[in-house]
């Protein structure tokens, strides 16, 4: 099972013409059931989505946005185990604290991969991969 990092939802929703590639590829990993998200990457997404130098939406479109997917993916929430992981993992592999919560939430959620281009592709962290999904890009 996939756990999708923010990056990946961000290029989906992209419409900069810069990121067709990649949005293009996003679109395509996304499937109607199975995956998963955090909390955490839908605070980052809307955080993205109206800035005005990155995605540039409108609040309101952000909020959308961010409703599509929270129906599309199973959403975890975190909580205090969640929080003991992210630290542990933290300072097991020298992450930033929001790296080690996206790998803490996939392994809760029995994710055997995160889709992600900001950790290290290939790199075992525990019983969660990472993939980066647009490293031909």
């Amino acid at each position: 099972m996939d756990f999708l990092d923010t990056n990946v939802l961000v290029y989906a929703a992209s419409r900069r013409v810069k990121d067709a590639a990649k949005a293009a590829a996003a679109r395509a990993l996304i499937q109607p059931t199975g995956q998963w998200i955090s909390l955490q990457v839908l605070q980052e997404f809307y955080r993205v989505a109206v800035h005005p130098q990155k995605l540039a939406y409108s609040h309101d479109e952000a909020v959308q946005l961010c409703g599509r997917w929270r129906k599309l993916f199973s959403v975890f929430e975190p909580d205090m185990p969640m929080f003991d992981a992210s630290i542990t993992i933290c300072a097991r592999y020298q992450l930033s604290y929001f790296d080690s919560a996206i790998l803490a939430a996939a392994e809760r959620c029995g994710c055997d991969r995160v889709l992600s281009e900001d950790m290290n592709d290939g790199q075992q962290y525990g019983s969660v991969r990472v993939e980066n999904p647009f490293r031909s890009l």
